[in-house]
């Protein structure tokens, strides 16, 4: 083969493998870009993402605003916080929105309009809790059509007014109605959403509900109310309340498959996740504890039950018990007022407690701190949650560490709107 010959292949050849190692670069170039559109695009969510199998994850950060702390809300993070949820206005048998409530008066108050707007401008969202407690009065509610749509015309033309985002509805019915209730109740949450769309395009709805809602008969279907809502606000706390006889955590993360307690939130999402979405899920937790009185501090211990004593008067005697009470107290009430004599950690709540002596008596508390809170973030985020939230806003008053908390765990919001 001539030299010429021999020249022109090495010539072809050096240019055939440039083209190809173009082609190469090219491809990977755009592959990169698709890449890192899909994890770290700014205009995707409003909140910090992570890329799990290259799929983004976005979270809410969902807190209740009772009225009666809107004097102690500096404290919150709106840079982390995606929704306010205002509570609460209370609903009528008749379905007119009780005017007369504190809870209506603060709502329409300066203060709440400043606190809405301050929430606005950090990109949080604000809705409107509905609220009911009593029995009968849901029954009867439930039972009147027209009492639904006279609630749910005022409660949207408040959100409207007011210029927030959405509403929550929590009725929260103690036992079990029977089905008809079940199926009414849905039906309220459909029309609910359906009349809140039409008017307010994209606004959002969600429901709170008990934890333990899909373990026994109640007025909640999760299923059919998961389908009509945004989302679901799973109530994850009183597993034990100020009346309990055995001292337990208002919020275990496990123990109930340990035959440890009745119920836990890690059986509960499993239970709820049977029937509903993960992303539509929100995990509800403490901001606040239960101060039990007890004869020696420790986990599941009864609860003290008091003492006798003797009155003579002539030849009468009277004979009376005491039964200390438990007292509900926020993070910041607790964190700031108790010097424990004793504290411990109850490994299958996952979750803190301490306590101290009082007048000869022991009294202690289980309270969710940074370190129960972190476990029961992660477990939410393991499990594909739409989020987390807390009872309540306000409860932490000044404590700057469940928020810090809340920003390692899910992040800032990236973008305003």
């Amino acid at each position: 083969m001539s030299q010429i010959n021999i020249s022109n292949l090495k010539a072809r050849a050096s240019r055939l493998f440039i083209a190809i190692g173009a082609a190469l670069l090219l491809s990977m170039i755009m592959n990169f870009n698709f890449v890192s559109k899909s994890i770290i695009s700014p205009l995707a969510n409003d909140r910090h993402t992570e890329s799990v199998q290259g799929k983004q994850e976005t979270y809410e950060i969902f807190g209740f605003a009772p009225y009666w702390t809107i004097n102690k809300l500096e404290n919150v993070d709106f840079n982390v916080l995606t929704t306010l949820a205002y509570f609460g206005i209370p609903v009528k048998t008749n379905g007119t929105l009780d005017t007369s409530d504190t809870g209506y008066q603060v709502f329409k108050s300066p203060k709440a309009t400043a606190l809405f707007e301050k929430a606005h401008s950090h990109g949080t969202k604000v809705v409107l809790t509905l609220t009911q407690m009593n029995n009968s009065t849901i029954k009867s509610f439930l039972d009147d059509k027209n009492a639904q749509k006279k609630a749910i015309n005022e409660a949207v033309k408040l959100v409207k007014e007011r210029g927030i985002d959405g509403l929550n509805i929590d009725f929260e019915y103690t036992g079990n109605p029977g089905r008809e209730y079940k199926d009414k109740f849905s039906s309220f949450v459909a029309l609910a959403k359906k009349k809140l769309s039409q008017e307010i395009p994209g606004s959002r709805l969600s429901v709170s509900v008990y934890a333990s809602s899909a373990k026994a008969p109640k007025m909640y279907d999760i299923a059919a109310i998961s389908k009509s809502s945004d989302s679901i606000f799973m109530m994850a706390y009183d597993f034990a309340t100020a009346g309990a006889d055995v001292v337990i955590p208002t919020a275990p993360l496990y123990g109930y498959r340990e035959g440890k307690y009745w119920y836990d939130i890690a059986t509960a999402v499993e239970d709820f996740l049977k029937v509903m979405p993960a992303e539509k899920l929100i995990l509800g937790l403490p901001w606040y504890g239960y101060n039990y009185p007890v004869s020696s501090p420790g986990v599941k211990v009864a609860r003290y039950q008091g003492y006798s004593y003797y009155y003579w008067w002539g030849r009468r005697r009277y004979r009376a018990y005491y039964r200390p009470p438990a007292s509900a107290q926020t993070y910041a009430n607790a964190i700031n007022n108790i010097e424990e004599d004793a504290s411990g950690w109850d490994d299958y709540g996952k979750v803190g407690w301490k306590a101290y002596k009082e007048g000869g008596i022991w009294r202690m508390i289980f309270l969710d701190d940074s370190k129960s809170l972190k476990i029961k973030y992660q477990f939410a985020k393991e499990k594909n949650l739409a989020g987390v939230g807390m009872w309540a806003l306000g409860f932490d008053d000044g404590k700057h560490e469940l928020w810090n908390l809340l920003n390692l765990e899910f992040g800032n919001m990236l973008a305003r709107k």
